[in-house]
């Protein structure tokens, strides 16, 4: 529950303490008092935008803070699910601030946070529910919440969420493979051509590189051959003699006539030898050059371009490179296979979702059930509550449609199959109308108190604000509506806490022993306020001068 809020250069309010205990807290003053700023603050805290023109002149920050104590079990999953854990207390300390340039910070037990995750923790911690939540009685489409959570159907609602999500998935993967199939046709036949392109190219890795050096040779051939032939006449073998490996030979034989004047000559003549063996292989090796000229240089020319126009058509075609073309026909060839395959797994895929579809609509019309049977107990609920509050004519009713489809089978949605709507008659014998349609804002605010008075046991946050719930309401009825809130708050832990100027609202809820506060005549401030002072306060409140007016003494008995 919120134990205690801190404000600080907020509007008027320079300092402002304020402790909460459980049960109910009214803050009450004359029109003026601050009220308004207070709960401004608390939906500062929350998360609410909050723009620079808040900060209290002269000042150049504004912050507020609020410490959370004794929080319940549900709230602590839900803030555990978010990664937030208490202090070793026990408590959460809330923080946000407001600088004048405009920046903002989060803080939650003294760590940085984003403001989306403050504003996700605070909306666990604490429901403000004022004129515009009123109003969101008004959206049909928050009946169904509304009626669920009285209905205690989350565990229901997750097990058809399941499910549904589960058919709508698999539903998605069925529409993708339809797609696809619906342009199969030529799909398979684009896939066959490639494979029929590359495939007679009869290509080869590294085979473009290889035909562009072979075209240089080709091209640049009769050059080439005779410096070829220039090597080799010179190296090894001449027709007219004169090689090199020629000189070597006769230079061999006249060592050999030196051998008894040359003791050395026997190692020269070893040494010729291997020289002439390295001759002879380097004239070789230059005279294959001569062997890769063609003795149609023109025809091979103009084989080697076709074969690159082919390889480069083939690249731009199907990857940019040779080795992306020769791995797109592996891949066409499996995407062909898996075509093979599309038949058996679209079969598959719809007897699978239509089970999903079949579980899905058992979960939803079990959910429907539980709705159709929780209905009657909200509606009686309700009802009760709005007699009470002085709206005796008003017969308040929910009416549950259930979507079908053309063949009559129930149509499912994020919330099942169900349109569900709060009805009312104002007037004994016409017909139901929707709440949108006919409610006054007097009748709005005391149906919506009703529900959460039906609800009260049912709320997710610990912690509730309640701001100008009492709109449209006469004096008579307010006071009962204090007796309303004062009972939420008595069904919970933590603190429902009312910004209330109504007098016999308040006086309820002195009455109750209930703490009120009130506004010191300078600036926004609380004291808490007994019995006997909120007596002497009526004045103020009521904008009488004296307690002397009739309608205050008739109060003094409460």
């Amino acid at each position: 529950m919120l134990s205690a809020l801190h404000i600080e250069n907020i509007a008027v309010i320079k300092r402002l303490d304020l402790d909460f205990s459980s049960g109910l807290t009214v803050l009450t003053g004359e029109t003026g008092a601050g009220k308004s700023i207070i709960i401004g603050s608390v939906r500062m805290l929350l998360g609410a935008k909050a723009d620079k023109d808040l900060i209290r002149n002269g000042e150049h920050e504004a912050l507020v803070e609020g410490l959370f104590r004794e929080i319940d079990p549900y709230s602590l999953k839900r803030l555990e699910e978010e990664g937030i854990t208490p202090d070793e207390n026990g408590e959460l300390l809330l923080l946000r601030s407001l600088t004048a340039e405009g920046k903002s910070g989060c803080k939650i037990n003294g760590r940085a946070v984003p403001l989306s995750r403050l504003k996700t923790v605070g909306q666990i911690l604490l429901g403000i529910h004022g004129q515009h939540d009123t109003q969101t009685l008004l959206k049909s489409e928050t009946h169904i919440t509304l009626l669920d959570r009285f209905c205690g159907n989350e565990e229901q609602i997750s097990r058809y969420k399941e499910e549904y999500s589960r058919s709508m998935s698999l539903k998605s993967r069925l529409s993708v493979l339809l797609k696809e199939e619906g342009q199969k046709e030529q799909t398979v036949k684009g896939l066959k051509t490639a494979i029929k392109e590359i495939s007679e190219a009869k290509l080869k890795a590294g085979e473009d590189e290889e035909l562009e050096s072979r075209k240089k040779v080709v091209r640049d051939a009769q050059k080439l051959a005779k410096q070829s032939r220039i090597v080799y006449r010179a190296l090894y073998k001449n027709e007219k003699g004169g090689s090199a490996g020629d000189l070597i030979e006769i230079a061999s034989t006249a060592l050999e006539q030196l051998s008894e004047a040359l003791p050395e000559s026997e190692e020269y003549i070893a040494r010729l030898t291997v020289c002439k063996l390295e001759l002879e292989e380097i004239a070789r090796g230059a005279y294959s050059v001569c062997e890769l000229c063609t003795d149609n240089p023109t025809e091979e020319l103009n084989r080697i371009e076709d074969r690159l126009d082919l390889i480069k058509a083939l690249k731009k075609k199907y990857g940019g490179e040779l080795s992306n073309v020769i791995a797109y026909e592996e891949q066409a060839k499996k995407r062909l296979a898996e075509y093979a395959e599309r038949d058996r797994q679209i079969a598959e895929l719809k007897d699978e979702l239509e089970k999903a579809v079949i579980e899905a609509r058992r979960q939803a019309l079990i959910l429907s059930e539980m709705r159709r049977a929780g209905a009657g107990l909200l509606e009686r609920a309700v009802n009760d509550q709005v007699r009470y509050l002085d709206l005796e004519k008003v017969e308040f009713s929910i009416a549950i449609h259930q979507v079908q489809t053309d063949k009559g089978a129930p149509k499912l949605s994020a919330n099942g199959c169900d349109e569900v709507a709060f009805m009312i008659v104002t007037n004994p014998g016409e017909l139901p109308k929707p709440l949108s349609d006919i409610a006054s804002g007097g009748e709005l605010s005391r149906i919506m108190l009703g529900l959460k008075v039906a609800l009260a046991d049912k709320e997710s946050t610990p912690s509730l604000v309640f701001d100008e719930i009492d709109t449209g309401i006469s004096g008579k009825t307010s006071q009962k509506i204090g007796i309303k809130l004062r009972e939420i708050g008595d069904t919970r832990r933590s603190s429902a806490s009312p910004i209330r100027h109504r007098l016999p609202l308040a006086v309820t809820a002195i009455s109750r022993s209930a703490r009120v506060r009130w506004r010191a005549e300078t600036a926004p401030r609380c004291a808490p306020l007994t019995r006997v002072r909120a007596f002497w306060s009526l004045p103020a409140l009521w904008g009488a001068s004296t307690l002397r007016n009739p309608s205050l003494m008739a109060q003094r008995s409460c």
